[in-house]
C-alpha cells in the first residue's frame, strides 16, 4: 500500500514536556503528556483511527491492538515497535524516511522509558471529564497551581507590576481601550486593599467590555458584513453582532449564550432576541454564483457549520472526517455525518440570491429605532388612555324614540374634473327644492382628492320603510369647468348603488355595472339632478331597481370618519336594540369576550359585563359618540401608523428556521456532494464522547444541553482556555482549536481543569471568571524578566512573569482614536466605512457587486467609531486590522506578526495621522514641556523620564524648523482627516503632530506589558 506523508511536522515542545514532568515531582512517564504527542505526530497517520490508511492492521492509538501486534510492556527486546523505530534497515525503519517524520533522540528516549515502565495507556486527557484538583478558593487557587510548577522548575513568580502598567493592562484586556489620566490618578491614589478589585468591577460594567469580548467571538464564528463569495454583496447581519455585544455586557451565562446561538429557535416560545442569536448558524459564506450547483453549495454550507461547531464548541478538528475516518482522533466518517445531520435542515434555499436578507430573516429595531419606537409607543399608550377615559366618561342616554327612528342616510356625488379644471369644482348645494326640504336636518361636506372633488350630503328624515316615498335631491351648479362625469350614490355599505351621467369611465370590477339615470349629455349649468324613489307605487323591495338604480337596503345607517365611508349595518340608535339583535345572531362577529357575554342569559349578565358591552357600543356603534370621539381615534390611528412605519424600516438579520421534516443525511463518499452512500444516517453524537442526556431532545437544543452537562469533557475546558488566551496571549492549551491527539498537552493541566470546573459550578459566569483570573498574582506580575528567565521559558508557558504581547489591529486603532479624543463611544448599529486606500475592493470585486466600489463614510459618528463596527468585506478585510482573519472561516487564535508594514501603516495611514494631529491639538496651547508630559500620560499612562522629555522636545524643534521653511507641507499635514484643522499656528501644530505620531508608534504603546 502506498504510504502518504502526514501533515507538516510541528514542534513537539519536549522542553515544555520535561518541565511539566518535573512538576509532578518525579521522572515518571505519562502517556497523555509524553507519549501520545509523539505517536500522534509520527505514527497515527498509518497506525491510527483511519481504517482506510491503516497499515499492517496495527493501531497504536488502541492499547489492546498495540499490545497484540507491536508492544510488549516491560520488554524492549520483545517489542516489534521498538525494533522498528531503532533499526538501521531503511526498508524496515519506522516512520519510513520518505515521510520526513524521523524520531529525535529525545523522543526515542521517552518511548524506551515508557515501554520499560510498562507501556501504560491512558484515555486521551481531553476526553475525560475535568475534576477539580485540590487548591485554594478564589484567585489564590490559580496562584497555587501555577506556583507548584514554578517551584518544581526552580523558578519564582515575578514582582507585581507597577500600578500604571497594571491599570493599562486591565483596561486593555477588559475593554480594549486605554485608561484616562484621571482614572490613573484615582487608582494610584487609592491605597486600599481592594483598589484593584474596584477597578476591575468598573471595567466589567463598562459597555466597552462587551464590545471587546465580542470581537474574539466574531473571529470564531466568522462574522462578516458580506456574503464572502462571488459578488461578495452586502449582507444585513449586524443585529447578530450587536446581540453578541449585549450578551457579554449583560453577562449572559455561558450555557445560555451557547444554547441560544445553537438552538434559540427550538426554545419554547422563543423571543426575538433568541431568534437573532441563531444567526450563529448562518454566519458562513454563501453564494449565488451562476455556475454553482445548489446541492454542492448546501453540503458545503452544512460542512462549514459542523467544522465551526467542532472548533468553537468542542475544540476539535472534524473536517477531515468528511472524507474518511479521522486519522488522529476517534471520529469515524459515519459519526461525522451523524453530527452533520443536526445542521442539515435549514428551511432555506442554499443559493442566497446575492440579497442582503437571504431568508429566513427577522426584523429587529436598530439602536436609533429603539428610542423612536419607545417614544411612539408611549404616545400611543397615552392616546389610547385618553380615548378609553373618554369612552368611560361618555354620557350615553338611551333614546326615548323607537329603536327604528331616525336612520341617517348619506348621499354623495363624485365630481371627476378635467385635468385643467379647478380641483375644488363648481358645486353649490341647496337645502330645499321648491320649498320642500332636502332630507330635513341635512348638511353638506366636501373632500378633495387627486382629480376629484367629493361632496357629501347627510340628511335625516322621518323613518321610511318599504312602501313609503323617499326622494333625494341635489342641485348642481356647474361653472365654466364642467365635470366629465357625475356619479350619485346612495350608500348602504356596498358599492353597487350608483347612478351617473356622462362617460362610462369607471371599471367597477366585480361590483357590477353602474346604471345610468339619464343618457346623453351632462346636466347643463343650473339643472337639477333629481332621483325620485316612489316606493308606494311600485311596491319596492330590496334588490329592485328604480330608474336604473338598485337599492338593496333601506333604513341603512352609515357614518363618515377619517378612515372613509363605512357602513355599520342597520342604523341602531338604541343600545338595548343593538344588544337584542346581536344576541339574535348565531355569531355576532364581535370580539370573543363580547360574544361570550352576549350568549349569556340577560339576568346573568353582571353590571361589569354590561358596562363592557356599553363601552363597545359607544366606541364602535353609536354615531353621535363616534363623532365626538373622532379626534381621539384619529390620534390613536396616527400613532399606530407611526409605529408601523418605524417597524417597516427595521433592519433584518439572518436566523435559523428548522424544516418541518428533517432533511435526510447520508455518508458522502470522499465528501463529494453527488456521491451519497447507503441509507440516511440518524442524528447522533460521536461515540467517544458522553451520550446525549436522557431528558434532552435529539436536535440542536439537545446538543446545547449536552455541551453544558456536568459530564462533558470539552466545552468548559475549551471556553476557559480561550479566555485565558485573551489575557495571556497564549492558552493553557496552545492549540486552542485542537484539543485532540494533534493538539498540544496543556502547560498546566490541573489549572485548566480547576478553571473549567470553577466556571461550570459558578453558573457559567463569564465576568466572574475574568475577574478571578485578573485578580490573581499570576496575572498581576510584571512582564519584565531577566535574560536567563527568557531563555529558560521564552514563551512564558510556566507563567513566571506577566503577559506581554503586541496588541491586535482593532485595539491599536481604537487606542489611537481614544487618546486623541476622536473616539465616538456609540454602541451598536450598522457597519461603518472609515477611509482606506483606493482600489482594494475593486481589485477583488465584480462590476455587478454592490461592494465593488468603496465609498468612505463622512462624519465623526461613523469615521471614528470603534473598529468592531468597521464594515467587514470578507474578500477584502479592513486593512487597518493587522493580523485579523478574513472571517471566511472559523479562527480561534490569531497569528501575531511584527513587520515594517505595521510602522508604515501607523505613520502613514490617514486615520493614524489624523489621530496624531488631534492628539497634538488637544494640548497645543500648553508649553512644550507640558505637551510632552500630556502626550506620555495619555498614551503610556506614565510621565516621561528626563531623557525622554529632552529627546521629545528636541524632536519637536527639528520638525518645527523644517515646517517653517515649508509652510505648505505643514498646512497639508494638518488638513488630513475628516475635519481639517484651522489652527493659526500650522507649523507648530504640524511639528507636534509628528511628535505625537512618534509617541503613538512607541513599542510601549503598541504592546501590552
Amino acid at each position: 500500500m502506498e504510504r502518504r506523508a502526514g501533515p507538516p511536522a510541528r514542534t513537539t515542545a519536549l522542553a515544555l514536556l520535561a518541565l511539566a514532568a518535573s512538576a509532578s515531582g518525579d521522572d515518571a512517564i505519562e502517556f497523555n503528556r509524553d507519549i501520545r504527542p509523539i505517536l500522534s505526530e509520527k505514527c497515527f497517520h498509518c497506525h491510527g483511527p483511519d481504517e482506510k490508511t491503516r497499515e499492517a492492521k496495527l493501531r497504536l492509538d488502541e492499547r489492546d491492538n498495540a499490545y497484540k501486534n507491536a508492544i510488549v510492556p516491560g520488554s524492549l527486546k520483545k517489542s516489534e515497535f521498538w525494533y522498528r523505530v531503532t533499526t538501521d534497515d531503511e526498508e524496515e525503519i519506522m516512520p519510513p524516511p520518505e515521510t520526513g517524520k524521523d524520531l529525535t533522540k529525545e523522543e526515542i528516549d521517552l518511548l524506551s522509558r515508557w515501554i520499560e515502565g510498562g507501556a501504560e495507556y491512558q484515555d486521551h486527557w481531553a476526553f475525560i471529564p475535568p475534576v477539580r484538583p485540590q487548591a485554594a478558593a478564589g484567585s489564590a487557587g490559580i496562584d497555587e497551581l501555577v506556583g507548584k510548577q514554578l517551584d518544581a522548575n526552580a523558578l519564582s513568580r515575578s514582582k507585581p507590576a507597577e500600578k500604571h502598567i497594571l491599570l493599562r493592562r486591565l483596561s486593555l484586556d477588559l475593554t480594549g481601550l486605554p485608561p484616562t489620566p484621571e482614572e490613573l490618578e484615582a487608582f494610584v491614589a487609592d491605597e486600599s486593599p481592594d483598589a484593584v478589585e474596584r477597578v476591575v468591577d468598573r471595567l466589567l460594567a463598562s459597555p466597552h467590555y462587551g464590545e471587546h469580548m465580542g470581537r474574539y467571538w466574531l473571529d470564531a464564528v466568522r462574522y462578516g458584513d458580506t456574503h464572502g463569495l462571488h459578488l461578495d454583496n452586502y449582507r444585513e447581519f449586524w443585529p447578530y453582532r450587536d446581540w453578541i455585544v449585549r450578551a457579554f455586557n449583560e453577562n449572559k451565562p455561558w450555557d445560555d449564550f451557547l444554547t441560544e446561538q445553537l438552538a434559540g429557535d427550538l426554545l419554547e416560545n422563543p423571543t426575538v432576541s433568541q431568534l437573532v442569536a441563531t444567526g450563529y448558524n448562518r454566519a458562513h459564506v454563501t453564494t449565488a454564483e451562476g455556475g454553482s450547483i445548489k446541492e454542492e453549495v448546501l453540503v458545503r454550507n452544512v460542512a462549514d457549520r459542523v467544522s465551526t461547531f467542532g472548533t468553537v464548541m468542542l475544540g476539535l478538528t472534524t473536517g477531515c472526517a468528511a472524507c474518511h475516518d479521522h486519522k488522529f482522533d476517534p471520529l469515524t466518517q459515519r459519526e461525522y455525518y451523524q453530527l452533520f445531520a443536526y445542521f442539515n435542515s435549514l428551511d432555506a434555499d442554499p443559493m442566497d440570491g446575492n440579497k442582503k436578507d437571504h431568508a429566513p430573516v427577522i426584523r429587529v429595531p436598530g439602536p436609533d429605532d429603539e428610542a423612536k419606537l419607545t417614544a411612539s409607543k408611549h404616545a400611543l399608550e397615552q392616546a389610547r388612555k385618553a380615548l378609553d377615559d373618554s369612552i368611560a366618561s361618555y354620557d350615553y342616554q338611551e333614546p326615548k324614540t323607537p329603536d327604528h327612528a331616525g336612520p341617517v342616510e348619506v348621499t354623495w356625488i363624485d365630481d371627476a374634473l378635467p385635468k385643467d379644471a379647478n380641483k375644488q369644482g363648481g358645486w353649490n348645494w341647496v337645502t330645499s327644492v321648491e320649498g320642500q326640504a332636502v332630507l330635513s336636518g341635512g348638511k353638506a361636506r366636501s373632500q378633495s382628492g387627486e382629480g376629484t372633488v367629493q361632496h357629501y350630503f347627510e340628511g335625516k328624515k322621518e323613518p321610511y320603510m318599504v312602501g313609503e316615498d323617499a326622494t333625494f335631491f341635489a342641485h348642481v351648479f356647474i361653472g365654466k369647468n364642467a365635470p366629465e362625469q357625475i356619479m350619485l350614490q346612495f350608500n348602504s355599505g356596498k358599492w353597487e348603488h350608483r347612478a351617473y351621467w356622462g362617460a362610462d369611465k369607471i371599471d367597477w370590477g366585480k361590483n357590477g355595472t353602474p346604471s345610468r339615470l339619464k343618457k346623453g349629455d351632462l346636466p347643463k349649468s343650473g339643472e337639477w339632478v333629481r332621483l325620485e324613489v316612489d316606493a308606494s307605487e311600485v311596491g319596492l323591495k330590496p334588490g329592485d331597481k328604480i330608474n336604473g338604480v338598485a337599492f338593496t337596503q333601506f333604513g341603512g345607517t352609515a357614518y363618515w370618519d377619517a378612515a372613509g365611508m363605512r357602513s355599520i349595518g342597520s342604523g341602531y340608535t338604541s343600545f338595548n336594540k343593538w344588544v337584542h339583535d346581536e344576541r339574535a345572531k348565531k355569531k355576532s362577529g364581535l370580539p370573543a369576550d363580547l360574544e361570550k357575554i352576549l350568549r349569556k342569559d340577560g339576568p346573568k349578565v353582571t353590571s361589569d359585563e354590561k358596562d363592557r358591552l356599553l363601552r363597545h357600543y359607544i366606541a364602535d356603534v353609536d354615531l353621535k359618540a363616534r363623532e365626538a370621539l373622532a379626534p381621539l381615534r384619529a390620534a390613536v390611528s396616527g400613532h399606530e401608523q407611526e409605529i408601523t412605519n418605524i417597524e417597516k424600516n427595521f433592519p433584518s438579520t439572518l436566523i435559523w428556521k428548522e424544516k418541518a421534516q428533517p432533511r435526510p443525511s447520508r455518508v458522502l463518499d470522499r465528501g463529494e456532494y453527488d456521491r451519497p452512500t447507503g441509507d440516511p444516517v440518524p442524528r447522533a453524537l460521536p461515540s467517544f464522547l458522553p451520550p446525549l442526556p436522557e431528558t434532552a431532545p435529539n436536535d440542536r437544543l439537545g446538543i446545547a444541553r449536552w455541551l453544558t452537562s456536568k459530564d462533558h469533557p470539552l466545552a468548559a475546558r475549551v471556553a476557559v482556555n480561550r479566555l485565558w488566551q485573551q489575557l495571556f496571549g497564549i492558552g493553557l492549551v496552545k492549540t486552542a482549536g485542537d484539543f485532540g491527539s494533534q493538539g498540544e498537552w496543556p502547560s498546566h493541566p490541573e489549572l485548566l481543569d480547576w478553571l473549567a470546573v470553577e466556571f461550570r459550578e459558578s453558573g457559567w459566569d463569564v465576568k466572574r471568571l475574568m475577574k478571578l483570573i485578573v485578580l490573581s498574582k499570576t496575572y498581576q506580575q510584571t512582564s519584565v524578566a531577566s535574560p536567563e528567565d527568557y531563555k529558560r521559558d521564552p514563551d512564558n508557558r510556566l507563567l513566571s512573569r506577566g503577559p506581554r504581547f503586541r496588541l491586535d489591529g482593532e485595539v491599536l486603532r481604537d487606542q489611537a482614536l481614544a487618546v486623541s479624543g476622536l473616539l465616538v463611544p456609540k454602541v451598536g448599529g450598522p457597519g461603518v466605512k472609515p477611509p482606506q486606500p483606493d482600489g482594494l475592493w475593486k481589485a477583488v470585486g465584480y462590476q455587478s457587486s454592490n461592494t465593488v466600489k468603496f465609498v468612505a463614510d463622512k462624519g465623526p459618528d461613523k469615521v471614528h467609531r470603534r473598529s468592531l463596527y468597521t464594515f467587514w468585506k470578507r474578500t477584502s478585510p479592513p486593512p487597518q486590522m493587522i493580523d485579523a482573519p478574513s472571517r471566511e472561516a472559523c479562527v480561534v487564535r490569531r497569528e501575531r506578526t511584527n513587520t515594517p508594514l505595521h510602522a508604515l501603516m501607523f505613520m502613514n495611514d490617514p486615520q493614524f495621522v489624523e489621530a496624531a494631529r488631534y492628539f497634538a491639538e488637544r494640548f497645543i496651547d500648553l508649553s512644550d514641556d507640558e505637551i510632552v508630559g500630556a502626550l506620555f500620560e495619555h498614551a503610556l499612562s506614565r510621565s516621561p523620564s528626563a531623557d525622554e522629555a529632552s529627546l521629545t522636545v528636541d524632536s519637536f524643534k527639528e520638525h518645527l524648523a523644517h515646517y517653517r521653511t515649508k509652510p505648505d507641507e505643514a498646512k497639508k499635514l494638518i488638513s488630513i482627516g475628516d475635519s481639517p484643522s484651522a489652527s493659526d499656528q500650522p507649523e507648530r501644530l504640524a511639528a507636534w503632530t509628528m511628535v505625537a505620531s512618534m509617541v503613538l508608534n512607541l513599542d510601549e504603546f503598541v504592546t501590552k506589558n
